[in-house]
This record gives structure tokens, C-alpha cells and sequence, in this order.
């Protein structure tokens, strides 16, 4: 059963440091039985005391607290820094976004810690097929085996370990409960977004997909985060039946988020696996064939900017057929010590601005129609905040010395030749 259309909410709280993807948002890691309140934050278990619970437990619940408190909470440091060197985090921008619901407790309570998720980030499991310079066994099962092929490594601070990484043994009953919470609390989501590994590849998505279709819910905007590297047929037929969904009312939206982190060989090498071509066929189909909305979703790294500006143009290109939202998030941190820290676009300063981020930005065309002006200044002040980190950032030696490891490493493994796809990065690396 359907739910009528409602108007949106504004995010109501202002005292402290009020962040509404703490109160609205959840993603759902079922790869390792984890939940976090974005793509930076703190992972917590979902499973507690017995019950599946995600969004209500009780870090969440005290990081809410917190920051009601004036207080940033553990794994906020992301947007802390950008916020610091005068920029617009992820926080601040979400507080800018039109069209966002704020959980219904807030009505009643300003003060609630304990609310109704609007929107749920779901990552079904690791099977993919790329091997992204920036990832891990946990969203992708080809690097998974990768890692089991050549054995664990560890130079420099540079640590791979295939044993690190143990799929969740209670996955498939995970799932089975998330569906059970979908039974239960659909009507309440604004938004879902689905991830992988590759959402294309896996048996989940067509459950969903059925699921859905038994179901009106006109509210619902479903988002789904692709590589489009995927059978054009597959990619086709899924598309078109949740179309068909929009087109009876019965869902609000469809969203296709190409995953692409630069164009040309930086592009190939960075997503591992990449066909530019394939990509191209998936993305063109949906822009000339579909009403389906589409964004580009780009992993922020200092090897994916020497192929941001060829991208950028491309982003240029479609949009003149179809408004093309263009995002990006760090897929590495300021302050990582472990894990991929030395993809860190700011370990060079501000060198990588002038190697091509603060151009791609400047060439993106944000006077698209089809967006309202609220988004574009949002947006540009987002990418912008961006540029002064790394500008603030001081050059880390350490993790220069670290990328080179890596990058020789991951040319060892592949047949790849760094130098040759980053010579400017290359350059600045020689002497370490």
C-alpha cells in the first residue's frame, strides 16, 4: 500500500552542530554487518543485543547527542578540516539541499536522539568487477582475490592483507532482515541508495526490484550507484522496469549514478577494469532513451585529477541533452594513518589544485537547466571547499614515499606503468 505525496521537510534543528545526515541517513554495510550515518563516519555494528537495528543503537544515538552539544564526534574529522580551512563539508552542504525530509520526531522534539530514518544507503555485498585504485576486498571480490594471488604485503606503512577481510558470515540472514525492515518502514524513506560491489551484477538488486513492483510508494526515490560496466542488456532491462514504475505513479524517481573518476588512460588506470566504451553505451542509452535522472560520481584521489578536466568536458557534453549532476567525495582522509591515507589528494598540497582540480571545477558548467540555484551554489561551494583544504594542506613526504610504494606495487601486479599514465605525479615522486 502507497502513501500519498507530501511536501518536504527542512532540516529543523540549528543549535550545536547540527548534521542531518546524523538524524536522517543510514547506510547499511551487509559485507561486514555494519552501519555508519555516511560514507565518512564511524562504523557501528547493527546487530545489537540480538535485533537488527541500524539507525537507532546506541553510538548513533550519542553521536546525535553530541553534536546537539556543540561537539564533533568521532569520524567527523572530513568535514571538520574542510570546515576549518573555510570551506563547505558535506554537513554544511546538507543543510543548503532542497527537497531533504527531516525525521518526523523533530516535529514534536528538537532534542530527539531517537528518530525515523528518511534515507537508507545500502551495500548488498563485495561482488564486482573492477579493482578501483582506492578499494578494498570489502566492496569488491576481484581485488579480494587479487590479494589471495600475491599474498600479503607490507612496506613502508603500505599494508595489504587478504586475511584482513572476512565476509559476514550471517549475510544471507541480513539481508532476509533488512527485507523484513522494508516490509515495515518503506512508507518512511524518502530516498534509497544502492551500492555494491557492482549493484548490476547482484541477485539482491533483482529482489528489490520485485519487491518494488508489488508496491505504489510515489515518495520514493530510488539511486543506484553503477560502474555501467555491465552487460548492456542487464543494464537495459532493469532500467526499463523500474522506469515503467515512474511512469504508473508508483515510484517518485530513478537516479543512475555512473561511477567514473577521470577519462582517458588516469580514468582506466585508476578504475581498474574500466571500458570506457561500454561505459559510454550504458550511460548514452539511459540520457537519450530514458526520463531516468543521471549524475557522475566521482572518487576523489591524487591520481583520478590528471583525468578530471577531459572528464569534466564530457560531463559538458551530455548534459546538453540531459542535466548531469556532477559529485565528488575523498576516497582518502587528512589524518588516515592506516588504510589509503597516501591517496590523499592534499599530501602534495596545493600542487594538485594547479594539476588539474581547480580547472576541473572551473570547466564544469553548473548553468545547466533542470537544477535549482540552491544546488548549483551548494555544489560549487562544496568542489570549492575542496581546493582550500589542499591548499592548507602541508606536502606529507611520509605519504609521498607511501603512494610510490603502492603505485610500483599495483604496476607489479597488473602490467601497469604509473610513470608513464602520471608523469607529472611521477615526477614529484622520483626522488623519494
Amino acid at each position: 500500500m502507497g502513501i500519498s505525496k507530501q511536501p518536504p521537510k527542512k532540516f529543523p534543528i540549528t543549535k550545536g552542530l547540527p548534521c542531518q545526515l546524523k538524524w536522517t541517513f543510514s547506510t547499511v554495510y551487509l559485507t561486514d554487518g555494519k552501519s555508519a550515518s555516511c560514507h565518512k563516519a564511524k562504523l557501528h555494528d547493527y546487530n545489537v543485543n540480538g535485533e537488527f537495528n541500524f539507525h537507532n543503537q546506541p553510538g548513533k544515538i550519542n553521536e546525535r547527542q553530541q553534536m546537539l552539544d556543540g561537539k564533533w564526534p568521532s569520524g567527523c574529522e572530513s568535514c571538520k578540516h574542510i570546515e576549518e580551512a573555510g570551506g563547505h563539508s558535506d554537513r554544511v552542504i546538507q543543510l543548503y539541499l532542497e527537497g531533504n525530509t527531516a525525521p518526523p520526531e523533530l516535529d514534536k522534539d528538537l532534542d530527539a536522539t531517537t528518530v525515523t530514518p528518511r534515507q537508507l544507503e545500502i551495500y548488498w555485498g563485495n561482488t564486482c568487477n573492477m579493482k578501483c585504485i582506492y578499494c578494498g576486498p570489502h566492496y569488491s571480490n576481484k581485488i579480494h582475490a587479487e590479494q589471495k594471488r600475491f599474498g600479503r604485503f607490507d612496506q613502508d606503512g603500505v599494508v595489504l592483507d587478504p586475511d584482513d577481510f572476512t565476509l559476514n558470515p550471517n549475510i544471507k540472514r541480513d539481508t532476509d532482515r533488512l527485507f523484513e525492515w522494508f516490509e515495515k518502514n518503506i512508507q518512511h524513506l524518502h530516498k534509497i541508495y544502492v551500492f555494491g560491489g557492482e549493484p548490476f551484477l547482484q541477485v539482491e538488486t533483482e529482489r528489490m526490484i520485485q519487491f518494488l513492483e508489488k508496491r505504489t510508494l510515489p515518495d520514493l526515490t530510488l539511486i543506484f550507484f553503477s560502474n555501467l560496466n555491465v552487460e548492456h542488456e542487464r543494464v537495459k532491462r532493469w532500467v526499463d522496469r523500474l522506469e515503467k514504475l515512474i511512469e504508473q505513479q508508483r515510484l517518485d524517481k530513478l537516479v543512475i549514478v555512473g561511477s567514473l573518476d577521470a577519462w582517458g588512460e588516469p580514468g582506466e588506470y585508476v578504475r581498474s577494469g574500466l571500458d570506457l566504451k561500454l561505459f559510454e553505451k550504458n550511460f548514452e542509452y539511459i540520457l537519450h532513451n530514458t526520463s531516468v535522472q543521471q549524475q557522475i560520481n566521482s572518487a576523489l584521489t591524487v591520481t583520478s585529477v590528471p583525468g578530471m578536466v577531459q572528464m569534466v568536458e564530457k560531463i559538458n557534453q551530455w548534459s546538453k541533452t540531459k542535466p548531469i549532476y556532477w559529485s565528488f567525495l575523498k576516497a582518502a582522509d587528512r589524518d588516515m594513518e592506516s588504510g589509503n591515507g597516501y591517496l590523499y589528494p592534499g599530501i602534495f598540497g596545493d600542487k594538485i589544485n594547479a594539476l588539474g582540480l581547480t580547472k576541473a571545477i572551473d570547466t564544469f558548467d553548473t548553468n545547466t537547466d533542470g537544477f535549482p540555484d540552491s544546488v548549483k551554489i551548494a555544489q560549487k561551494k562544496y568542489m570549492e571547499g575542496h581546493v582550500k583544504e589542499f591548499a592548507d594542506a602541508k606536502p606529507d613526504l611520509r605519504k609521498q614515499k607511501q603512494l610510490k610504494t603502492y603505485l610500483t606495487l599495483l604496476d607489479k601486479r597488473r602490467g601497469t606503468d604509473y610513470t608513464k599514465v602520471f608523469p607529472e605525479i611521477s615526477d614529484w615522486l622520483k626522488d623519494l
